[in-house]
Parts: structure tokens; sequence; C-alpha cells
């Protein structure tokens, strides 16, 4: 059996204020359905964030039906599960979109609910277009999905609850290791342990970096291909192929051997360069600093010959006199894309170290990064303004505020953010404080 495994597709993202197509993302998905196609797979596997948020505009499922269509044609099934972007919230019963395609007979949603007795799992009923698990040639798929902060339990509690099965096991799991998911939705090394003994391979989604589990090259066991396209400019600096896999399945086989091949393949994206500007001869100017540095990038820039379908992650570096220059990254990067001819650019100040006046031996009074300058303001605030109970957990608390604007400028769910919330100690922490107070 030929299996296509994908993940993370992400239809509809905006990036760079829409100043970067989302279309990029649909083409991406369509190098990997034709792939399929020519390739004869008996399966293709969605494991998860199909979309990049659960409310989409009209072109964004159009994109995503147009996409799947060639497999449908080709009667390729397409088994999905559902993936942190695309619900509203971890168990709801609110309808999505990617249950919508699934209705309309684009693709097979596999999903496992939950409830305080355990997972409920049955299998796939076409009538209901309901189910966790479904055999397609003596190969058994089982959709996991989005477990959220409780993925070691309920990953444990899913593998003690699945019926035996003679043939192969393949499980859709949207999830990565602990130890890389920094906002809940991760295993551990033992569940990890868990799943290699019950499972012949495991289809991961979640971790837009790719990463293979198997000690044998070409032969993975576990797979998470990485995103199909880049979500994130700075995606485009990790090394390796990313974008999908191919995996080779014998049912007939004996027990252990099952799994032929299993390997990541590249996917075609929009080519993004990185490009550094020290901006030190230039951070101290008291007239027409930020023009100055604005024409220093642009010659920077068409001095590297790029071609225009390129997205620049523009990496300002040195020093910067934030007294007398006051710095617009976003302009910056709106005027040198128009002005350098490429599709957008993106300025990064996260190595920029900023500085204001001068000390006595010359030298810059203060020397700080953006975080580092963020970090020790809100140090402040807090140290001034204590919130109540909290105040012997500031460290904490900016630990936390820190975390939860990062997330909202990723764009993640809400979903995540309460997980993240769930997590931090201090809700806790608060609650036997307010409890202690009112004598209870």
């Amino acid at each position: 059996m030929r299996i296509v495994h994908c993940a993370d597709i992400h239809l509809g993202r905006r990036r760079l204020d829409g100043r970067l197509p989302d279309s990029d993302f649909a083409t991406a998905l369509g190098h990997v359905v034709r792939r399929a196609v020519e390739w004869k797979a008996h399966v293709f596997l969605i494991a998860g964030d199909l979309f990049d948020t659960p409310q989409i505009p009209p072109p964004t499922l159009r994109q995503a039906a147009e996409a799947l269509a060639p497999l449908q044609k080709a009667r390729i099934p397409v088994l999905a599960i559902e993936g942190n972007h695309d619900r509203y919230v971890l168990d709801g019963a609110r309808p999505t979109w990617v249950r919508y395609l699934a209705e309309e007979g684009l693709l097979t949603l596999l999903s496992t609910p939950f409830s305080p007795d355990g997972p409920h799992l049955a299998e796939y009923d076409a009538r209901a277009a309901c189910g966790s698990w479904l055999v397609l040639d003596e190969v058994r798929f089982v959709g996991a999905g989005y477990l959220g902060a409780g993925t070691i339990r309920k990953t444990q509690a899913l593998l003690a609850g699945l019926p035996p099965h003679r043939g192969p096991t393949v499980m859709l799991l949207h999830a990565g290791p602990e130890y890389f998911v920094g906002e809940g939705g991760g295993f551990d090394r033992e569940t990890l342990a868990l799943l290699r003994d019950r499972v012949t391979y495991l289809a991961l989604g979640h971790m837009h970096k790719p990463l293979t589990f198997g000690d044998e090259p070409g032969r993975s066991w576990a797979i998470n291909p990485g995103s199909v396209e880049n979500c994130r400019l700075d995606e485009a600096d990790r090394a390796g192929l990313r974008g999908y896999a191919e995996i080779e399945i014998d049912p007939r086989a004996l027990p252990g051997m099952e799994r032929v091949s299993a390997i990541i393949k590249e996917v075609p994206r929009r080519p993004v360069a990185t490009v550094e500007l020290d901006v030190t001869p230039f951070g101290n100017k008291t007239k027409r600093g930020m023009e100055a540095i604005a024409e220093a990038a642009l010659e920077t820039l068409r001095g590297k010959r790029l071609p225009p379908e390129t997205a620049v992650r523009l990496i300002l570096t040195g020093e910067l006199n934030i007294g007398r220059i006051a710095l617009d990254p976003e302009g910056l990067g709106r005027e040198l894309g128009v002005r350098a001819g490429v599709a957008a650019v993106e300025a990064s100040t996260d190595r920029l170290r900023f500085f204001t006046g001068r000390g006595n031996a010359g030298q810059p009074s203060f020397h700080r990064t953006t975080a580092e300058i963020e970090r020790e303001a809100l140090d402040e605030i807090l140290r001034e303004r204590p919130p109540e109970d909290l105040d012997d957990r500031l460290a904490d608390v900016a630990e936390l505020a820190i975390a939860l604007r990062g997330m909202v400028e990723r764009g993640v769910t809400t979903e995540a953010v309460l997980e993240l919330l769930e997590q931090s100690p201090l809700p806790a922490a608060l609650a036997e404080a307010r409890a202690k107070g009112l004598g209870l």
C-alpha cells in the first residue's frame, strides 16, 4: 500500500498583512496532490491543520475543494483529522469546515471524542460520516486528532481501548514531542514507546519542523513531515527535506516487517532570502537616519539580484540610537518590497541592539535588544503595581505575559491560549490565595 502523508497545510494563512498571497499554501497542497496521483497512491493522509483558522472565507474553502478534487477523480481516499487550527474548541460539537468537506465527499474525517469515561472508539460509519477508525485493504487507520494538553493521558487511553487488529495500524495524531511543543499538545518518550509497540506507522502533524523517529534510514516508523509552505518566513531557515512523506506498507508481510519504506519529500515553496544589514553606521544620525537605513537596505537588496517572487527576511543588526531614530520595521518592509522589486520584505529587529544618549566615555549609556527592553519595562510595571495575591510570583507573571504575547503574534487559537493557562501554575496559586483569604 502506497500512502502519502501531509500536515499543517494552513490554507488561508495571512503573512505580512497580506503582502504575500495565501494562494501559496494551496499551490503547495496541489503539488502534494499531483505527486500522490502520479505515484498512484492508495491513501492520502492529512494529519491536521488543513485550514489556518476555524473561520475561513469562501475563497479558502474553494482552494481546499479544488486541491482535493483530483484525488476524488483518481479514487484515492483522503483520510483527515482536525488540528488545533481547524476547530474552535477542543471538545466542542460546533461544525467545522473540515467536517463540511467530509459531508461533501471530498475526504473522510476520523475523530475520537473523549468524555470523563475515556475515548469513544467506533468503526467509521459512512452513512453518518463519523467514526474513529476504518480498515482499507487490511490496514487499519485510526484518527486520534488533536488532544491538547491531555495528549499523553488521552493517547494512552486510546491505545488501551483500541480493539485487536491482525493487520497493520496507522494512526493520525496532531501532536509533537513535549520538549518541542511550547503551548501544550505534546507527547513524552514513554507514550512514544507505547505508540511504537502498537502502530505500524504514526502520521504526525502540529510541528512545522520535520521530524522522523526510527533507527533505520528510509524506514521511519513515525514522521512529522513539516509544513508544506512557510507559515512564517523564518521557517525557511530549517535544514533538511520538508513537506510530505511517502510510505509503503505491505499488509501481508510478517509482523514487524509491514513497513517497507517511509521518507520525507520536499515541496517547492516560495523562495525566501535572508539578508543581514548592519545599521551601526547610520544608527546615531541626527538627520535622515531612517532614510539612510532604507537606502542602505535597498542597495543591499538590489545587489542580491533576487527573483521578483522572492520573500525577504531583512535582519537588522548592529546598534541604533532610539533617542534619535524612530524605527518603523513594518513601514520599512513595505517600502523595500515595492522599491526592491521583490514579493515582500519582512524587517526584523530581533538582533538589533538599542541605546540612547552618550556616556561620559563616549560609549552608549545602555545596550538592549527589543526583547530585553520589553522585559525590563514589564518587570518595572509589575514591581510598581504587583498583581494582587501574586506579588511573590512576579517572574512567573512576566514569563506568562511574554508567552501570551508570543502566541497572539503567532496567531494561535483560543484553545491553545487556554491550554497555556491551564499548564501555568499561576491560576492555581491565585485560587489558593483567594481561598485562604476567604477562610476556605
